[in-house]
């Protein structure tokens, strides 16, 4: 059974554009039946080194065989997507790099890899996100024409192409459902805030600046049973009238605006609090409502209007909404509103500041002389005012206490001189806990987390004992067993005839060269010691028998035949296999004839 390298090579070097089908099907059936996936990793590993061969038809059949084993098997994809920035520098020339020759199947190699890479995308570009950026980077970077691939891919499987275009329109409609619904829910929730800004800024337009009727003269002249004037100051309700009476009667009526009146509303004391309600109102337009409505347009640009009857309404309402915030910031311009303020940072209430008085800080004094450092855990302790305290107790007072009960109990114990002797072989180790539960029948447990009797919490209520197996895995000690030093095996170090030491490592003695001793750098024995130096056994040589006179047919052993009996079996010629017979092309360039190069030089010149 031929190997993954051969099967690989025998692929790769036909020439050909069609694989074999005996080799290509033996190469998936050795992937598929090993389990462990080692298979896949060698069989990758040998396409990647024949992408990297310098013949462009190699490259071609390499892509071919790498495009077969991508389709059915999830582990080779999984190694090829990590290996693409190489295989896009191998078959597509990427990062300025250059392909290899013949010139004639250079762009034959960029067009196969097209190929196999759009169809790569279009099967597996939902599992695999790696594709999509793969495919992007070649078509908008690399500039990869993948026009002619995907008509190739649509001739080739024109089913396959037809679903794949069908489930990408299902997912634009399924995207352009799910933005419907995020700017419909949106807009529910921010409308009314939005339509309650836009109202107030209007109220106060028209607390600032009337209404324009009540600028208004109507001067009506004789006319019919209509003669005199007509103030429209009286009663604001017949306005309605009086245009039907215009309208009616075609009367000249002259009508005079004072444009100070009507835009002359200046900042003063007086309407301070309108105009700092404009401009908190137009800030919450302008840089939060304004920003909102605009993303809410946006959406529904991308959007078709066929999708659902409620798109074209909704598109409508936002832009009536984006409309009536521009009026109302060219009505704030026309105003002389200032927009500066909006690009400054909102600055604290500096009343609260005002109200606290700068005080100097005292620094305390430090005292001089040598400081007795106080303990960590009781900062009170060696105070003299502990000394009468009832519940402390000095550390140095119980300490020669302990001393001097441990003294008077060593005293009133009567000598034994066998409990000493025992005492003196005794094994002497560390105090653990072991030895602190040892000869402990029952040990009492605190579950509450109070410490058991403290001055301060009190004590538990409950008293658990621990017993039995608990116990005694108390009364039990882990010991580590350390590995001893190994001793160093010093090297024999003895001359050999190559001029080298003897690398041998023994422990008294070296076969060869006996024993061990002190060497110095060049293997000559150190000053004290000459041991004997056995030299290696030589076998005695045995007298070689006569040849006798025989023939092949005769000749019992081997050892009796001579060389002239054997000379003509041995120089008898032997067929060479047959080479295989290549078809790739030629990767050298063909050699010019005088007139063609001085015709190419002549060329040259010219341009």
């Amino acid at each position: 059974m031929p190997s993954i390298e051969e099967l690989v090579t025998e692929l790769t070097t036909n020439g050909s554009e069609t694989l074999d089908a005996s080799q290509l099907h033996e190469l998936k059936r050795q992937c598929k039946g090993d389990r462990s996936g080692q298979t896949v990793v060698l069989a990758f590993h040998a396409l990647m080194q024949a992408l990297a061969k310098r013949h462009a038809q190699v490259r071609i059949s390499a892509v071919l065989v790498v495009s077969e084993l991508f389709i059915r098997s999830h582990h080779f994809r999984l190694l090829v997507i990590g290996s693409l920035p190489k295989i896009f520098e191998l078959v597509f020339g990427a990062y300025h790099k250059k392909l290899p020759p013949p010139a004639q199947y250079t762009q034959r190699l960029r067009q196969v890899a097209a190929e196999q890479y759009f169809m790569w995308t279009e099967r597996f570009g939902d599992g695999y996100q790696q594709l999509i950026y793969g495919f992007r980077f070649l078509r908008y970077v690399e500039r990869v024409d993948f026009k002619a691939a995907a008509a190739e891919y649509r001739r080739k499987d024109p089913e396959r192409a037809r679903l794949r275009c069908q489930r990408r329109l299902e997912n634009r409609h399924a995207y352009m459902r799910r933005s419907l619904v995020s700017v419909q829910a949106d807009y529910a929730r921010e409308r009314q805030n939005v339509e309650e800004a836009l109202s107030t800024l209007e109220r106060c337009f028209v607390v600032l600046v009337p209404d324009i009727f009540a600028s208004l003269n109507f001067d009506v002249g004789n006319a019919g049973k209509n003669d005199g004037a007509y103030d429209n100051e009286d009663d604001e309700d017949d306005v309605d009238d009086v245009l039907a009476i215009m309208a009616a009667n075609r009367q000249a009526i002259d009508i005079s605006i004072d444009p100070d009146r009507v835009l002359g509303a200046e900042e003063c004391a007086e309407n301070q609090p309108v105009f700092d309600v404009i401009r908190d109102y137009l800030l919450l337009c302008v840089k939060v409502f304004r920003p909102r409505v605009r993303m809410w347009s946006e959406k529904l640009g991308r959007i078709d209007r066929d999708l659902d009857p409620t798109v074209t309404q909704l598109v409508e309402a936002v832009d009536r909404l984006k409309a009536r915030i521009s009026v109302a910031e060219d009505k704030c311009r026309d105003l002389g509103i200032d927009f500066a303020y909006m690009d400054k940072p909102v600055e604290g209430d500096e009343d609260d500041d005002e109200e606290f008085e700068d005080v100097p800080v005292a620094e305390p004094a430090r005292p001089t002389g040598n400081i007795k450092k106080r303990n960590a855990v009781f900062a009170m302790l060696g105070e003299p005012v502990l000394k009468n305290d009832p519940t402390y107790i000095d550390p140095e007072q119980l300490r020669d206490r302990h001393t001097t009960t441990t003294s008077s109990s060593d005293e009133q114990r009567p000598a034994n001189p066998v409990e000493d002797r025992l005492r003196e072989s005794a094994p002497v180790v560390s105090y653990d806990l072991d030895l602190m539960y040892w000869g402990r029948d029952s040990v009492s447990v605190d579950t509450t987390g109070l410490e058991i009797r403290h001055r301060f919490l009190g004590s538990a209520r409950d008293e658990p004992i621990l017993t039995g197996a608990a116990l005694d895995s108390l009364k039990k000690r882990a010991v580590f067993y350390q590995e001893p030093e190994r001793k160093e095996i010093k090297a024999c170090r003895a001359p050999l005839r190559d001029g080298r030491l003897c690398p041998r490592r023994d422990l008294v003695k070296c076969p060869f060269h006996g024993a061990i001793i002190p060497r110095d750098e060049q293997g000559r024995p150190e000053a004290g010691y000459m041991a004997e130096e056995t030299p290696p056994p030589v076998r005695e040589s045995e007298p070689e028998p006569e040849p006798q006179t025989n023939t092949v047919e005769t000749a019992e052993r081997v050892e009796d035949l001579r060389w002239q009996d054997v000379e003509k079996l041995v120089n008898k010629p032997t067929e060479k296999p047959k080479k295989r017979e290549r078809t790739l092309a030629s990767t050298r360039k063909p050699k010019l004839s005088g007139i063609k190069r001085l015709k190419q030089t002549i060329g040259r010149k010219r341009q």
